[in-house]
């Protein structure tokens, strides 16, 4: 190890005589946090000296320490998304050998998340100067602790930390090899006792997991899974104020447990069209009214849109929709993704086939309004002529979606061409009455999959 570091301390001592002392700062300590084991004393220990060396006061180490964390922390980061990615890659390549999914490291994760309590401890531990830096960043990301905890914790500790060394190099003892050579013992054991300690806290997890992870015979029931995954979604004060089975019964409500099937037709020598709804998007995340909102989909609707793209993939397809709103738009890029015939067509956006709009409610959330009047939600939502309050009913969306397909039908037998349609739930109601003559009680209640798989409808002449 001692090979490998020398050269980076060697370009350190070179850096550190041709570069401003607030740059060498900046590059030594991301250096020190994301590319090797340097010694911590070693980068601000020098940049303290410099420090004293240039006349400048006592008070200017503060500014200095702030410089050194900004390296420090970038580095962290990067190395907390590096850990994050390989996690993810691991644990899906390898993880069914092992029993272990993704999901289970999320769960270990859902313990630290953003409390006051595991950000003054991750703050304590970025301040203590002997503690081990870079295996905190690399278990944050394995974890995946909560990104703002990670980084005003870092970025607030290691202001402390950085100050205890630049006061030692201003000081002069900088130049104590005895000192420094204690100072890296210290760091050293400190740091062996912290990673032995991570590897027997995850060996330990690992041993333990269906009964961490499980209701006690190896699986987790719905209602957990249901809790855990919109943890996020439900204010601290739900659960007491209303009680846990009142909030997992809107969740049931609210996360379409009931999907579906969709109608396929096609008919050899005959145009079809293909309609999907986007992947999990933000909103649907978080429980949100999203309507007319243009929010993105979640890195599980990304994944949900790739399970649709090998379905669509050896279709011809002439003409690609999809509603102006982004989780529409992207979800329809991957979907086609694996489709060779459309790579020179572009996405013709259209807003009558966009979601309903909520008007005053969007924005707003799902979970909160069922509490409230879980009746009156269901109205709201699968009555066919109720209006929100400035939005729109089901029926004023079939019918904006009706006008669109006269449109596309009649397109559709003049050219004889294949079609894909990306929208939503609301709007594939509207495509549904109109292709399959479904009654307005009926259409208000199908629930249709995000992506994933699509509904066909053959165009005949």
């Amino acid at each position: 190890m001692t090979n490998l570091v020398q050269p980076i301390i060697s370009y350190l001592e070179g850096l550190a005589q041709h570069v401003p002392l607030e740059l060498f700062t900046l590059i030594g300590t991301f250096i020190e946090e994301f590319i090797a084991p340097i010694p911590s004393p070693f980068v601000l220990a020098t940049a303290g000296s410099i420090t004293k060396a240039q006349n400048n006061p006592l008070i200017y180490l503060v500014f200095i320490a702030f410089i050194g964390s900004i390296g420090k922390t970038f580095g962290g980061w990067l190395l907390y998304l590096i850990t994050d990615k390989m996690e993810d890659i691991f644990t899906s390549k390898f993880g069914k050998f092992i029993g272990i999914t993704s999901g289970d490291i999320e769960k270990i994760g859902s313990y630290f998340n953003g409390t006051k309590r595991d950000w003054l401890i991750l703050f304590l531990i970025r301040s203590f100067p002997p503690a081990p830096s870079s295996p905190v960043s690399i278990t944050c990301g394995l974890i995946k602790i909560k990104m703002r905890t990670f980084l005003t914790a870092s970025f607030l500790g290691n202001i402390i930390r950085n100050l205890a060394y630049l006061y030692i190099g201003y000081a002069g003892l900088a130049a104590s090899e005895e000192f420094m050579r204690g100072m890296e013992k210290t760091e050293s054991v400190t740091q062996i006792i912290v990673v032995g300690l991570l590897l027997a806290v995850l060996i330990w997890g690992y041993k333990q997991r269906k009964k961490f992870f499980s209701n006690g015979n190896g699986k987790t029931t719905e209602k957990e899974d249901l809790l855990f995954k919109y943890k996020h979604a439900i204010p601290g004060d739900f659960i007491e104020k209303h009680g846990k089975e009142k909030i997992i019964e809107g969740l049931k409500v609210l996360t379409y447990k009931n999907i579906d099937p969709l109608p396929k037709t096609k008919e050899q020598g005959h145009s079809t069209l293909y309609i999907f709804r986007h992947g999990e998007s933000e909103d649907n995340l978080n429980l949100i009214f999203s309507g007319w909102r243009d929010v993105g989909i979640t890195e599980n609707g990304k994944a949900q849109a790739k399970i649709l793209a090998p379905k669509l993939k050896d279709i011809k397809f002439e003409k690609l929709y999809a509603s102006t709103q982004i989780r529409a738009i992207d979800t329809m890029k991957i979907a086609i993704s694996q489709n060779k015939s459309v790579k020179n067509l572009e996405i013709i956006k259209d807003e009558r086939i966009r979601e309903r709009s909520y008007g005053d409610l969007e924005g707003t959330s799902k979970l909160e309004y069922y509490l409230k009047d879980s009746e009156g939600l269901e109205t709201l939502r699968r009555d066919f002529y109720n209006i929100p309050p400035n939005g729109e009913s089901l029926e004023i969306v079939c019918k904006r979606v009706a006008e669109f397909c006269d449109e596309l039908v009649e397109e559709i037998k003049e050219k004889n061409i294949n079609v894909a349609i990306s929208c939503h739930g609301n709007s594939i109601r509207g495509f549904r009455k109109y292709f399959e003559n479904l009654d307005n009680e009926t259409v208000a209640k199908v629930e249709t999959p995000l992506a994933q798989d699509y509904a066909s409808y053959t165009i005949k002449d």
